[in-house]
């Protein structure tokens, strides 16, 4: 025994000396997010109830340090949900449908890790980090990206000029042997001058897309799952023989979806012509899916173009943004353009031609300062003509977050306000009707430092649909939105952020949906918005 311990002591020294050799340094940093929502109105009917919810988000960065010159850095997010929604005192276990509730096992998600290596011949990045970000906050979307990044920094006069050059990987689809040459890329070459008062640049940028959808694709693609979905809930609570034919019948729809490779194409279409109760169905659900002979049917979208296309764009992107005494400026322009290619025969190909702008101007007097700014999106409301012109489908620009229910999706109506959604939509690719129509606001805001710990924010933008369809009974008018903010760093780590917006909607909402006015959409609504950040 005696031996035994003496080996186990030498051991654990010969460890202890060989350690230093070996060490790693670890810095951790992050946030806790505790959010509290009240929304009076999310679909803007007169009978919708006012939703008051609170939620949390815990996320945690991590950075190994090898040496000055390489690290590996991760980042999770945890707890992230509706407080007392999940692992409740009244939510444990399993439920009557025997579905498992306690997910506060299983809720921690690994959203980023990637290597940074300081080169001799500049930095280096592999991994997935951050993506979706360039110059100022205007049409950026951060998201995690799966990419390979340079950057080369240059001294040049007063400031440093960067060269960089980042190659990602949208989404895998050569992995197998089902499909091939289908993967979707992204390749960046930017170039940025910043001094210590201004920093300009330009990006461009090469979507290389092998299988994707236009905005018209997109709408008919969702239309069909939403009537399969209804389908399937309508079968599953009805056991009459017509229904359990029916219900049969889904696993047919199933296989063609299947068939074309997960997206309705010739498959589904040669099911759903020899299936006319599938058809009749939709009338007893309402679905949204019309088999008519309207050039925008889901039905004809799919048969003329299929449920997929290729696309090649190009996006150029100058920005500038500066500080001199106590003026600020900031100004930036995304412009897209290239075309879109499809695999049905007698397809023509489509040209995309797309932009946004936005221009800011801004000046500071002691504590406060005064700002005022004209943002235009290109929008684009006939998915069946020979053009695409919708930059929000591109770049929607979730981070510029300007008015807080128009700009922003914090309040989780983005998809909501009377079945259009606003300006943000559901991101990059999807058929969100107000992100498609775009924009143009003119907006005018202040902040007034009341103490080194207190600030207060007022905004206010007007705002018009930059296209709407025609025969529209009402007009392009969104509305006034004005937001009140309220700051307070109660300590250097826990700070206080409260929000209270209001839209005074026009005409655009209880009209865009259908064409004819709603009479029970009333778009005037508020949210009260309030968030405790403690960071580490």
């Amino acid at each position: 025994m005696k031996k035994m311990m003496l080996v186990a002591v030498f051991f654990c020294l010969v460890t202890g000396l060989a350690l230093p050799a070996m060490a790693v340094d670890v810095e951790f940093s992050g946030s806790a997010e505790f959010e509290g929502i009240l929304n009076s109105s999310e679909n803007m009917n007169t009978n919708d109830a006012t939703s008051d919810f609170r939620q949390m988000r815990l996320r945690v960065k991590t950075d190994f340090i090898l040496t000055e010159d390489l690290k590996f850095t991760t980042r999770f997010d945890a707890l992230e949900k509706v407080l007392s929604s999940k692992d409740s005192a009244f939510d444990n276990g399993t439920n009557d449908t025997g579905i498992d509730n306690d997910t506060d096992d299983d809720n921690i998600d690994f959203d980023r890790g990637y290597l940074t290596w300081k080169s001799p011949i500049g930095l280096f990045q592999v991994g997935r980090m951050e993506g979706v970000t360039w110059g100022t906050s205007w049409c950026d979307d951060e998201d995690d990206t799966d990419r390979i990044k340079y950057i080369l920094p240059i001294p040049l006069g007063e400031g440093t000029f960067y060269i960089g050059a980042v190659a990602e990987k949208v989404t895998e689809n050569d992995k197998g042997t089902a499909v091939s040459d289908e993967d979707n890329d992204k390749y960046y070459l930017g170039f940025t001058y910043k001094t210590k008062n201004y920093s300009t640049g330009l990006l461009t940028a090469l979507y290389n897309f092998k299988k994707f959808q236009d905005p018209g694709q997109a709408f008919a693609i969702g239309s069909f799952n939403d009537v399969y979905k209804d389908q399937i809930a309508y079968s599953s609570m009805n056991t009459s023989g017509a229904v359990a034919n029916y219900a049969g019948a889904l696993t047919g729809y199933g296989t063609a979806i299947a068939m074309d490779g997960g997206t309705p194409g010739a498959n589904t279409m040669a099911f759903i012509g020899a299936n006319p109760n599938f058809q009749a169905q939709n009338a007893v659900l309402g679905a949204p899916v019309s088999f008519g002979g309207n050039a925008d049917d889901p039905m004809n979208v799919v048969a003329t173009r299929g449920g997929a296309c290729q696309a090649k764009v190009i996006l150029l992107a100058p920005y500038f943004e500066g500080k001199f005494g106590d003026f600020e400026i900031a100004a930036e322009l995304d412009y897209a353009f290239g075309t879109a290619e499809y695999d049905n025969p007698g397809a023509k190909d489509r040209d995309l031609k797309a932009f946004a702008y936005f221009f800011e101007g801004g000046y500071n007097f002691g504590p406060g300062t005064v700002q005022f700014g004209f943002a235009h999106v290109k929008g684009d409301a006939d998915y069946t003509d020979d053009d695409i012109e919708s930059m929000g489908y591109v770049s929607p620009g979730a981070d510029w977050e300007k008015l807080f229910i128009l700009n922003d999706d914090a309040h989780g109506m983005n998809t909501s306000l009377a079945g259009v959604g606003n300006h943000i939509g559901d991101g990059f690719g999807t058929p969100s009707t107000a992100m498609l129509d775009g924009y143009q606001m003119f907006y005018a805001g202040v902040d007034y430092a009341v103490t080194d710990a207190i600030t207060l924010g007022f905004i206010a933008g007007v705002s018009k649909a930059d296209a709407v369809p025609d025969g529209m009974q009402y007009d392009d008018d969104q509305g006034i939105e004005y937001d009140c903010s309220f700051t307070w760093n109660l300590t250097k780590n826990l700070e206080y952020q409260a929000t209270m917006a209001y839209l005074d909607g026009g005409d655009y909402w209880a009209s865009r949906k259908t064409g004819t006015v709603n009479p029970d959409i009333d778009p005037d609504i508020y949210t009260l918005y309030h968030k405790l950040t403690l960071t580490f």
